[in-house]
């Protein structure tokens, strides 16, 4: 089946901590539920919370293992998935759908809270970079010395 095209930002927090699993090909997935919600304005014209939107997702391989490592419940995040569509036959045998969310990348966010950035060597290793980014280039650099191309009309510049 194809993968459908329409992706979602999803923005919100952790309901609960992320649940990892292995298939039976010892591939790894992880199901969590994220909640967002935002604001209305009342009739005298204050903010009030609305009901929460409740996201079930799940990510599958390396990307669940970095998840189930890093992430607890309550978590603040920004993740972008696309939806799957599941069919299932319910207790009155009615066809019914279900959708879930495939996460695709996932970010903690950094308005409320601090990270440290690990970099994975592979299959479980990881190395933890630098707090800071070193004053020069190292040694090894095939790109040390050369300048950053110009671009015309750069915003950021």
């Amino acid at each position: 089946m194809a993968k459908d095209p329409s992706i979602a930002i999803i923005r919100g927090r952790l309901a609960a901590d992320p649940e990892l699993r292995a298939t039976g090909n010892n591939v790894h997935v992880v199901s969590l539920r994220i909640l967002s919600s935002g604001f209305e304005t009342d009739n005298d014209g204050n903010k009030v919370d609305v009901t929460p939107t409740s996201w079930q997702c799940e990510a599958w391989r390396d990307l669940a293992l970095h998840i189930a490592q890093s992430l607890r419940r309550g978590s603040q995040i920004t993740a972008v998935a696309r939806p799957k569509t599941e069919t299932y036959t319910d207790r009155n045998g009615d066809k019914r759908w279900s959708t879930k969310w495939v996460i695709e990348d996932i970010g903690a966010s950094l308005h409320t809270a601090t990270v440290q950035i690990s970099r994975t060597a592979g299959h479980g290793t990881s190395q933890t970079t630098p707090t800071a980014p070193p004053a020069q280039a190292p040694a090894s650099d095939p790109y040390a010395g050369i300048p950053a191309p110009s671009i015309e009309n750069d915003p950021w510049d």
